[in-house]
């Protein structure tokens, strides 16, 4: 005879012993019969529902890892550090006078090329009046880079204020979640090369008192200011 054979007539064996086997559940007007089929029925039924959870719920979790890339999956937590950066002072005389910085003149102290963790950058120009020609006068700031030399320009007027540009380079969330070979290559997975920052900043328009002789000069002030990232508090999710 063969397995297969065995391995049969075992089954019907254990069929006919379930049909045959009865069971009293509850006492007096309340109990019942129930058969072994219907016991043995009930608990495979709930096993095999619990497989399928564990199974289906295993392969979501390696689906969504997998897709990530690399051996292992790590989260951590972003934090930021302030770094204060270039400073430029001095002042604009009379309309049409301008400051270029920066990449534009070649001036190496903007250039953060090198630097592979930088969040963004906060660059302002804080200016005021002279004399006593008044109000009215007109500034633009323009902040752009060696690689998008369109950047950004605003407008501000009046005695003096603050123009404020703020340059994204790359800005993680607060935690950040993905897969890497090791923590060291998590880290360098997001590390992306500075720009070589400049602008121009132009006294772009006199206030009606200077055409009776009064000074209407502008002084200004430049400033860089840029936050690196740090990851902190690496740790594994779930080895592949």
């Amino acid at each position: 005879m063969s397995i297969g054979d065995i391995l049969s007539e075992k089954l019907s064996s254990f069929e006919k012993y379930n049909s045959k086997e009865l069971y009293s559940l509850g006492s007096g007007n309340l109990s019942f019969m129930i058969t072994g089929r219907l016991i043995s029925g009930t608990i495979g039924f709930v096993i095999i529902i619990m497989m399928l959870m564990v199974t289906f719920s295993s392969a979501a979790n390696s689906i969504m890892v997998s897709e990530l890339g690399g051996t292992k999956a790590f989260t951590a937590d972003v934090v930021l550090t302030e770094v204060p950066g270039s400073t430029i002072s001095g002042t604009l005389n009379s309309e049409g006078d301008f400051i270029e910085f920066g990449y534009i003149v070649d001036d190496l102290d903007w250039d953060y090329i090198s630097e592979l963790q930088i969040s963004h950058f906060d660059i302002q120009v804080t200016w005021d009046a002279n004399g006593g020609a008044g109000g009215g006068r007109q500034v633009t700031f323009d902040v752009s880079s060696e690689n998008n030399t369109a950047g950004e320009s605003q407008n501000d007027g009046g005695n003096g204020g603050t123009i404020e540009t703020i340059w994204a380079v790359n800005q993680l969330p607060e935690t950040v979640s993905d897969t890497a070979d090791s923590a060291e290559d998590l880290i360098q997975s997001y590390q992306l090369p500075g720009p070589w920052i400049g602008g121009k900043f132009t006294y772009s328009s006199e206030s009606v008192g200077s055409t009776i002789g009064l000074n209407d000069s502008i002084d200004y002030t430049i400033s860089l200011t840029y936050y690196t990232w740090e990851l902190e508090n690496i740790r594994e999710i779930i080895e592949l």
